[in-house]
């Protein structure tokens, strides 16, 4: 049997099983008769799952396991200027087409952590990859507490910051700060005092071109909100202590927070949802710049550790989830002796597909930071006939209802899935 390790993210942020015990799991899961996987911590904002990221859980045999969250249906992005003014829609979904979700991350880790415990795959919480080394039989990997593990392939998911990444492709661009943001998690509804603490839009972005500034809402579930307050300035940025890490002094960061988005001119209801936010957490905005192969020997690398960008298209998970699907595939018809080609035909695959994404992620940023009203105003009106366009031609369709295995049978004609 071959044996397959996947590196995670666990260097840069504290977000794998914090909060919870590994060996009290297992006592409660011996006292309760029940199984109990370990979950995330909770930490950062949302993320949507558009279309292609649906059908590629799907075909991975994880779309009932999201589908059983019952996430509202998310149906449009709704951009504005930092007032609120002058609106321009971005549809979501597509008659026909599988509806787009936005979720809270930790719900979709945790619902993925559950299907990965019932499948029996052994996962380990607090590693750290320091090393890893690579013969033509198999990959050794190196861990900061001492311990060593041995196995036939790595898969490199570890991240932006990916250490994979950094040891197999020690020539590959480091990622770049674009900016800072703050994630800010909250419970909809109305307090005991009368105050609404609700969105006028499901998902929206209030946007000033010229300060390189955007606050984005979105409703998360049935009844939490995430507001992510973003200053597109690269001379910004958090030291590495402060970089995913929660901030302690919630009531007094809560009021700075909502002070300054209150400052940048948002209407009043982000004010007061911004206010009442039970966590934030910072995060510098990274881009890593274009990389033209995913693997090398017996490494290969997916997501963010290949090709991490801007979150301004709404395709950096999205493109993992495609990348994990691909990979799948190939390996299901190749096997892991013919790995070599499955590593090619991976690449040939997915280089270009992220690629595109990248660059509309970049192309949309820009428009974001005109730095000038005539630039902002010129942004802004290609960006309404860039959207008009999209929505009478589907131009967009190529990408957010996509399904990658129309590319693998592109790519190896007469392949069976499994």
């Amino acid at each position: 049997m071959w044996m397959y390790l996947v590196t995670g993210d666990a260097s840069d942020a504290p977000t794998l099983y914090e909060k919870v015990d590994p060996i009290e799991a297992i006592k409660e899961a011996i006292k309760s008769g029940e199984d109990v996987s370990l979950q995330f911590s909770s930490i950062g904002g949302g993320f949507s799952v558009l279309a292609n990221g649906l059908k590629a859980l799907a075909h991975l045999g994880l779309y009932d396991d999201i589908k059983a969250l019952d996430i509202d249906k998310l149906h449009a992005m709704n951009f504005m200027r930092m007032d609120g003014s002058d609106l321009a829609v971005k549809p979501t979904a597509k008659k026909g087409e599988i509806d787009a979700l936005h979720m809270l991350r930790t719900t979709f880790h945790n619902a993925i952590m559950k299907a990965v415990h019932r499948a029996g795959i052994k996962t380990y919480g607090g590693k750290k990859l320091v090393n890893l080394t690579q013969t033509a039989d198999d990959v050794t990997v190196f861990f900061e507490d001492g311990t060593t593990v041995t196995a036939d392939f790595v898969v490199g998911a570890d991240g932006i910051h990916s250490m994979t990444r950094k040891v197999v492709f020690p020539e590959a661009p480091k990622p770049e700060v674009f900016g800072i943001g703050y994630t800010a998690v909250l419970d909809r509804g109305v307090l005991p005092d009368g105050t609404k603490i609700e969105f006028d839009y499901q998902m929206g972005a209030y946007v000033d071109g010229v300060e390189g500034r955007m606050v984005f809402i979105s409703r998360c579930g049935k009844h939490d909100g995430e507001v992510f307050v973003s200053d597109l300035d690269n001379t910004k940025w958090l030291q590495q202590n402060e970089d995913w890490r929660p901030v302690t002094d919630l009531p007094k960061e809560a009021e700075k927070l909502a002070a300054l988005v209150e400052s940048w001119g948002v209407p009043q209801s982000v004010v007061t949802c911004t206010r009442h936010v039970k966590r934030i957490t910072p995060a510098n905005i990274y881009d890593l710049q274009d990389m033209d192969v995913f693997y090398k020997g017996r490494v290969v690398l997916v997501g963010d550790a290949a090709h991490g960008t801007i979150p301004f298209y709404g395709q950096g998970l999205n493109q993992g989830i495609e990348d994990a699907g691909v990979l799948a595939d190939l390996w299901g018809h190749f096997g892991a002796d013919g790995y070599e080609k499955a590593f090619q035909m991976y690449n040939k695959i997915r280089v270009p597909r992220v690629q595109l994404c990248a660059a509309n992620a970049r192309t949309t940023a820009k428009r974001m930071k005109a730095g000038t009203k005539s630039g902002e105003r010129i942004g802004r009106f290609f960006m309404k006939l860039a959207f008009g366009f999209t929505n009478i031609f589907g131009l967009d369709d190529g990408v957010y209802y996509h399904d990658f295995r129309d590319d693998v049978r592109k790519e190896v004609p007469g392949i069976q899935f499994k």
